[in-house]
């Protein structure tokens, strides 16, 4: 791994486009199915959730200084339990990559050129990320770098230009089943937070003096916040029965820009916002998978497994992913919780372990 060539400020909007990711494209709609018109306040409930765990991320960052994740699980557990949470950890890796790849065929071939083979999608995004990993980490951190300004610029337009949409009374009424939906609609939200313990793996390669935890929740606040703007304004706009229905909300959001019958249709342009936040969080996954194997196996060049696991991505991206159908339970009643043993119940773990060490007398 390259060290030192990650600035905090750079990890942080790594973090904001990691959170927005996929999840802008197809989890809206899922909350709102949960939570109804309440969806906004699971966004909300989303938000402070994830700045409880990527705060988890960072003390532990603190207490294993300079380790990225796999380290970690070996400096907490031991050993032979660190390699087989480390094992555990690159299958999840190369299982989100696989997901996110899908995403971005399966976007194509529904919406942009339906009668074009979902695999040329898939092959072509990933022959861009294996050619940005060959390039080397530091190319990635700085186009990153200036994709994030294109993002929120994009986002930001796409919101004041739905202004004229607004209906508020589609937010009512507030509470009318309980908080019970909020809750599950926040929880399936929180699963998805709990990925960005994949950006652990880059800690190593992050130049500050200061605690990395701050980075992590101004990357989770913003990022968050995004998608809880998102979700109000696919209330605002679409309502509440409408966004449940759809598959790809935001982009059905797009749809709705129209001023004065005179800018209109610009939905794929504003596609773009979803491309590089999705290029980004594949990046990121595939580079977690890549870069935990050869540390695993104690290969020497980590670019020898890029093609592969180039090629394992495409295949994989077809069995974990056989339909939509399948992809829309599979991510409203699994994946979350997936994620969520992952990201938050093993760093809990972790932090327990940590700090029974630190109780234990020092042995001089």
């Amino acid at each position: 791994m390259e060290r030192g060539i990650v600035t905090a400020r750079q990890f942080a909007m790594l973090v904001v486009l990691f959170v927005i990711g996929d999840t802008i494209l197809y989890l809206p709609a899922k909350i709102v199915q949960e939570s109804q018109q309440n969806a906004w306040l699971s966004g909300l409930f989303g938000i402070a959730a994830g700045l409880v765990i990527v705060s988890v991320y960072g003390v532990l960052a603190g207490w294993y200084p300079r380790q990225h994740l796999l380290e970690m699980y070996g400096s907490a557990f031991g050993k032979l339990a660190g390699q087989a949470l480390g094992w555990a950890a690159v299958l999840f890796f190369t299982l989100d990559s696989g997901i996110v790849l899908w995403q971005v065929g399966d976007f194509m071939v529904t919406h942009i050129m339906p009668e074009t083979p979902i695999q040329s999608f898939l092959i072509l995004f990933m022959a861009v990320v294996v050619w940005g990993y060959r390039l080397g980490l530091g190319t990635i951190v700085r186009s990153a770098e200036i994709f994030f300004y294109l993002v929120i610029f994009l986002f930001v337009v796409l919101i004041v230009l739905l202004i004229p949409e607004v209906e508020p009374k589609r937010l009512l009424p507030v509470f009318d089943k309980g908080a019970n939906p909020v809750l599950r609609g926040g929880v399936l939200l929180v699963g998805y937070y709990c990925e960005a313990f994949i950006l652990m793996m880059l800690l190593p390669a992050v130049r500050s003096r200061r605690p990395i935890g701050g980075a992590y929740r101004i990357g989770m606040l913003t990022g968050s916040s995004v998608l809880a703007v998102t979700i109000l304004t696919c209330l605002l706009v679409l309502g509440a029965p409408v966004t449940g229905l759809q598959l790809f909300t935001s982009f059905v959001l797009a749809k709705k820009i129209s001023i004065a019958d005179f800018l209109e249709r610009i939905e794929v342009f504003m596609a773009s916002l979803w491309f590089l936040t999705l290029f980004v969080k594949l990046f990121l996954c595939f580079y977690a998978a890549v870069l935990g194997t050869t540390r695993l196996l104690k290969l020497k060049d980590d670019r020898v497994l890029s093609l592969p696991f180039a090629l394992l991505t495409v295949v994989s991206s077809f069995v974990i992913v056989p339909t939509s159908i399948y992809f829309n339970q599979f991510i409203q009643h699994t994946w979350w919780a997936f994620s969520a043993t992952f990201g938050l119940l093993i760093p809990v773990a972790m932090l327990g372990s940590a700090w029974v060490r630190s109780l234990s007398p020092v042995k001089k």
